[in-house]
């Protein structure tokens, strides 16, 4: 989500530079810097820039560039000045004034009540999706190597649960042996007779107790899903963020029920790259 747009050119406000930066966010935030002449056009532009954007901090700057800061242009303060002489001479002043007068009393008038919201002009506006559609551009390649890392990533992850998947029926069988193991050295020592159906017994509590088949398909249709939303395209990053969170909770859940370390191992991995498409999706809206 993170990218800059920009824009400048004549308008019926005058030379205008519009900027619109985006960090990402969960929401969207929206900061507006607008310079004098843009005072009532807050509404406007916000509803503007939300109706291109979904997610993201966004800051938008319109400003009058090589203005000194703090200062109307100086055909704003040449009006000021004919519409000072004017009145003077209306109400029978006389005397005449200076710059430092002429200054104080335009940026005063700069602050006081806000003014009424207004609709955009049209090349005001025209600037505005020029400087949106800049930042879109960027941020639509960005979003594609984004998209690119996050299928590596998810090619790692169905690596690791293929290895898991493979492994998960060895651990039964190295379970069942050890067991077998452990009974013929019981039965040796002591003298103990174990009914075979004991042991069959316990071996299939253990095989339910640490079976991983549904953590499995679920891994595995929540990574197709994954694919399938990132080759949709759109705004694909709450519903993203969801199948993250899902990925990782099956994840845990198949660490937990395991008690081989190759298991173990293959979790680890699997978090680790769950962690870095995390990461990566939130740079996407």
């Amino acid at each position: 989500m993170t990218g800059a747009g920009t824009a400048a050119g004549a308008t019926e406000l005058g030379d205008l530079r519009v900027e619109i930066r985006t960090v990402n966010g969960r929401g969207l935030g929206i900061k507006l810097r607008l310079c004098a002449e843009g005072a009532g056009l807050e509404s406007a532009i916000e509803e503007l820039v939300r109706s291109r954007l979904a997610r993201g901090s966004v800051t938008v700057i319109v400003e009058r560039p090589g203005a000194a800061a703090g200062l109307p242009d100086r055909a704003t303060l040449r009006a000021f000045v004919a519409e000072l002489r004017a009145l003077a001479s209306d109400v029978g002043l006389s005397g005449d004034l200076g710059l430092r007068d002429v200054v104080l009393l335009a940026t005063a008038g700069g602050r006081g009540d806000a003014v009424t919201s207004r609709p955009l002009p049209p090349r005001v506006q025209a600037l505005l999706e020029a400087a949106v559609g800049s930042l879109q551009d960027h941020r639509a390649t960005d979003g594609a190597a984004t998209v690119a890392a996050i299928l590596g990533h998810l090619d790692e992850f169905g690596a690791h649960c293929e290895r898991a998947a493979a492994r998960a029926p060895e651990v039964v069988a190295a379970w069942r042996q050890r067991l077998l193991a452990r009974v013929n050295e019981v039965v040796a020592e002591h003298g103990v007779q174990l009914q075979p159906g004991d042991v069959v017994r316990e071996v299939a509590l253990f095989a339910d107790r640490i079976d991983v088949a549904e953590e499995l398909q679920r891994l595995a249709a929540h990574v197709a899903e994954t694919r399938a939303l990132l080759q949709r395209g759109g705004e694909i990053g709450r519903k993203l963020e969801f199948l993250v969170q899902e990925l990782l909770r099956e994840t845990n859940t198949l660490g937990s029920k395991s008690p081989d370390v190759t298991m173990t191992h293959a979790v680890v991995a699997m978090k680790s790259c769950i962690d870095r498409i995390k990461e990566q999706a939130a740079n996407l809206e």
